[in-house]
This record gives structure tokens, C-alpha cells and sequence, in this order.
């Protein structure tokens, strides 16, 4: 006779499958966050950074020549988003929206107006971000739970889900969130490889050292993983002649390898790679004349937006760290050190510039709010005491979780650039010339004469007469004085007062939602 018992699992089993539950959901929480508005803007290209990845991927599939159009990030993932295109234009072809590759436009970064008739290449590279995103968050649970317990590494993912920034920068396709996944990969590698120093290959740490080269040919700063990748074996390593061995130097060898094979042309077209390379330096440290150092307005962002508890929480962590990790802390740590070295030290202050580092940060903030639990709980005899306190990282995530869902919703809704551009159509005769800046609204230059300024505040209000310019449209959001110096702002002072405001325009900026779009006429107000 058959047994009419259902399987019942034991308590003990059931929680043993509880944590890859609950990392499972963690997971589809954070793919949810991030694909939410992925086709924002479309087809309007309103992230100006996008074109720089993606025309060159666009480019190699149109004519075989791999030698990318620019270099400045790496072109790891200009060859990652080749592959992508290149299934993209198969699905294309075969559901007869396209028949050849000549057909695909490619233009130069900042052309105008940013508008691309194919939309679906850059939805399967703003997908292409969001699945690598998503694998953030799982590096970050593995890396916390190997230097840590389950329970951080389950905090620590739930926090790298829901942070705005990463969910944020998740929905375009450029390089920050790639770079941060290869790093944060190169980083999990190097401290599996020194836990198991003394019985594994010298092919650990060689798979270590070739993920942290494909990180820097995704972006060049992801060069500062050199201090951890030679910690590994300094930290291992007891006597001077070792250094000298393959098992040491396989590292160093193995990252410069991962580089080029996602850098390739780094040596077959040398001259072309370090005109790329030296424009980077000289993009990120031009002189300026700031208002405040580069260090102040960095610290003034961080205690300002949706994650400063993280950061606040972090900085009691990283010091907890320390005697939790041990001599690993040196390997994780030295990373986000040397990386807020050099953002401190350019002159080009970007919000995102935190990005590569905020995962180990947010490791950090885990092991506070971990330790902070623990402490509290074996102080606590009621156990309904202990319970409420185990739900105490419901003070911080929830926050964090609301936000990221605004901006999300904020990706779904019509950009304010859109809103402007439907405002011109309807009340700016044809011919009227018009000058715009960076973060512009994607007008017609054939029916409105456009002049595009890196900001509007660039010149002074006699050469917008003199070239015959009636309107100005001034995005808010570039209004940043802390960054383009006292020169800028006084620009800006006498513009404002030579000008007329006929409209403000209010909506979302990507995901932001605090910044106007305004339109003077250029002239003094009649009464």
C-alpha cells in the first residue's frame, strides 16, 4: 500500500534553504528595480555618455573592422556590446526590420540632434547593464558572506538591490556598472586566492590577476586593483627570493594579459591608444577655478543624497572590518582607499565617480548593522526584544528601497527635455535661432537655427546678440557653480540679467526629479 504522507522537511532543513531563498528573491527584487524604464527617452539618446560605447559597437558590426572608433574607457565592453548588437541585428533581420548592416547609422558623441532610429540596440545595451547590475548584487552577497557571515552577506545584498545609485546607473549603458561587476569579480577572486594561498595552483591567483586586467580594459581606473592584486602575495609571501617566482609573478602577468585581450588594439594601434589614454588624464584633471576644493563638494554629495546612512554606516564598518577580517581587510580596503585618493585629487568632480566602490562600502555598512544587531541581542533577555531588533535594517533599507522605486517611475515618465522640446514646437516661430546646452532638448535644426553650448552660461550676453540668438534654453541642472568656478557664476549673473524668463519647465531629468528646464528670451523683460 502506498504511503499517503506528504514529504516533510525538518526545521533545520528548511533553514538551511532559507538563505538561497531569500538571496533568490534579494535577486528578482534587484533585475525588477533595474529593468523598470529601461527604454527611457527613446528614441531621444538623453544620456550623453551612451553613443560612447555603443557607435563603436555599432560600428565593428557594420564593417568588420574591430579597431574601435574611441578608446577612452577600454574597449572590453565595446566588444561586449558588439556581441549584443550583432544578436540584436539576427533578431532584426529576421523579423524583417532590417536587411543589412549598411543600413545602420553610425554618428559622432554629442552629434545633434541625439535622436536613433534603431532604439532596440540600445534597449538590449541598457538590458546588457541590468543583468550585469544584477550580478553586483550576487558578487557583493559572495564577497560579504567570504569574509563574513551569511547573515552580512544576505544584509549586503539587499542593500546593493535597492541603492539608488546602483539601480540608478544600472539603466544605461555605459561603463560604470560593467566595471564595478569585473571589479567586484576581481576582488571576490583575490581573496578566495589568498585564503587558499597554501593549497591551491598559482592558477587561482592567475584567473584572479586576468579578471582584474578585464576590468581596467572596461574602464582605466579599474589600474587601482594593482595595490590588492600585489597584496595578496605580500600578505602570504615570507621571505625576499619568493618574489622572484612564477607563483608571485603570475599576477601582475595575468592582469596586463586580461587587459589586452579586452584592449587589443592597446598594441596593435599604440599611437591611437594613448591619444585616448591622455585624454582621459586630461578630461578628469583640466585646471579649474572651483569654489570649493573637489574633496568638499565629493563630501558634501555623499551626506546629501539617498545614501548617506550608507556611507555614514560604512565608515563604522570599515573600521569593524579590521579586526573581523583580519589581514583581508588590507585587500578589500585598499581599493576604496586609493580609489577616493584619486577622486579627491582630479579636478572633474562626477557624482558617479564613487560607483566602483560603493559594493565593499556597502560590505562595510552590512557588517555595522550585523555587528550592531549582535551586540544588542545578547544584551536582550526578552525575545520579543530580539526579534524587533532583528528587524532594525528595516530603518535603513526601506528608505533606500522607496527611493530607488521614485526613480524608476521617474525612467517611465516623459523626460523634462521632451516636455521642452514639445514647448519650442508650439510656441517658437520657425527660423527663430536658439542656443542650448549640454543636457538639451532634441530640436530640429533645419526648422530652428541651434547653437549648442556646453553651458549657457559660457558667454557673455553681447555674443548671443551678436550672432543674432532670440532664445536660450538652460537646463537647471547644470547650475553647479561649486564645480565651474566664480568666473562661471558671474557669467551667469550677467546673462540672467540681460535675459527674459518666458517659461519653466518642471519634470524628471533621467531619474532625477528636483531640476527645471528654463526659456528666456534674450533681452530685458518689458514691463
Amino acid at each position: 500500500m502506498a504511503s499517503n504522507n506528504w514529504y516533510r522537511p525538518t526545521r533545520k532543513q528548511i533553514q538551511s534553504h532559507a538563505g538561497t531563498v531569500l538571496l533568490a528573491l534579494i535577486l528578482l527584487l534587484a533585475f525588477w528595480l533595474r529593468v523598470r524604464g529601461i527604454g527611457f527617452g527613446l528614441p531621444n539618446l538623453y544620456h550623453p555618455d551612451e553613443d560612447a560605447v555603443l557607435m563603436p559597437a555599432i560600428n565593428i558590426l557594420k564593417t568588420g573592422n574591430f579597431d574601435p572608433l574611441r578608446m577612452e574607457y577600454g574597449t572590453l565592453h565595446i566588444y561586449l556590446l558588439t556581441v549584443v548588437s550583432a544578436i540584436v541585428f539576427i533578431l532584426s533581420a529576421r523579423n524583417g526590420q532590417i536587411q543589412d548592416t549598411s543600413q545602420l547609422t553610425i554618428f559622432e558623441r554629442g552629434t545633434y540632434p541625439s535622436v536613433y532610429q534603431f532604439p532596440e540596440y540600445f534597449i538590449a545595451g541598457r538590458l546588457t547593464s541590468v543583468l550585469m547590475g544584477t550580478g553586483i548584487v550576487l558578487l557583493t552577497y559572495m564577497l560579504a558572506r567570504r569574509l563574513g557571515t551569511q547573515r552580512q552577506g544576505l544584509i549586503a545584498a539587499t542593500i546593493a538591490a535597492i541603492l539608488p545609485a546602483l539601480v540608478t546607473h544600472s539603466h544605461y549603458v555605459t561603463t560604470d556598472i560593467p566595471v564595478t561587476f569585473w571589479i567586484m569579480l576581481g576582488l571576490y577572486l583575490l581573496i578566495r586566492a589568498y585564503d587558499n594561498w597554501f593549497v591551491d595552483t598559482m592558477w587561482a591567483y592567475a584567473g584572479a590577476g586576468f579578471v582584474c586586467g578585464l576590468a581596467v580594459s572596461t574602464k582605466y581606473n579599474a589600474i587601482l586593483l594593482v595595490l590588492p592584486l600585489l597584496l595578496v602575495p605580500l600578505l602570504r609571501v615570507r621571505t625576499l627570493d619568493k618574489w622572484l617566482t612564477l607563483r608571485v609573478l603570475i599576477g601582475p602577468i595575468a592582469m596586463l594579459a586580461g587587459f589586452l585581450v579586452g584592449t587589443p588594439f592597446a598594441l596593435l594601434n599604440l599611437p591611437k591608444f594613448l591619444y585616448w589614454f591622455g585624454y582621459s588624464l586630461r578630461l578628469y584633471n583640466a585646471p579649474r577655478e572651483l569654489l570649493i576644493p573637489v574633496w568638499q563638494w565629493h563630501l558634501n554629495y555623499h551626506l546629501t543624497s539617498p545614501h548617506a546612512i550608507i556611507i555614514v554606516l560604512g565608515l563604522g564598518g570599515f573600521i569593524v572590518s579590521f579586526f573581523q577580517w583580519g589581514r583581508r581587510a588590507l585587500i578589500v580596503n585598499s581599493f576604496v582607499f586609493v580609489l577616493f585618493g584619486a577622486v579627491f585629487s582630479q579636478t572633474n568632480a562626477q557624482a558617479r565617480m564613487w560607483i566602483p566602490s560603493a559594493p565593499i562600502i556597502i560590505i562595510w555598512a552590512a557588517l555595522a548593522l550585523d555587528w550592531t544587531i549582535h551586540f544588542l541581542e545578547t544584551r536582550l533577555s526578552s525575545g520579543r526584544k530580539r526579534i524587533f531588533i532583528s528587524y532594525a535594517p528595516l530603518i535603513v533599507l526601506v528608505p533606500l528601497l522607496v527611493t530607488s522605486i521614485q526613480y524608476g517611475t521617474r525612467f517611465q515618465q516623459e523626460d523634462i527635455r521632451t516636455l521642452a522640446q514639445r514647448w519650442v514646437k508650439e510656441n517658437v516661430p520657425p527660423g527663430t535661432a536658439i542656443a542650448v546646452d549640454y543636457m538639451h532638448p532634441n530640436l530640429n535644426p533645419d526648422v530652428w537655427p541651434i547653437t549648442r553650448l556646453f553651458s549657457i552660461f559660457d558667454k557673455e550676453p553681447e555674443w548671443f546678440a551678436e550672432n543674432g540668438i532670440e532664445y536660450l534654453i538652460m537646463n537647471e541642472s547644470r547650475n553647479d557653480f561649486d564645480k565651474y568656478g566664480p568666473e562661471a557664476y558671474a557669467r551667469y549673473q550677467r546673462l540672467m540679467a540681460n535675459s527674459c524668463l518666458v517659461e519653466t519647465i518642471q519634470g524628471p531629468i533621467l531619474a532625477s526629479g528636483k531640476f527645471d528646464i528654463k526659456i528666456y528670451r534674450l533681452g530685458a523683460c518689458q514691463q
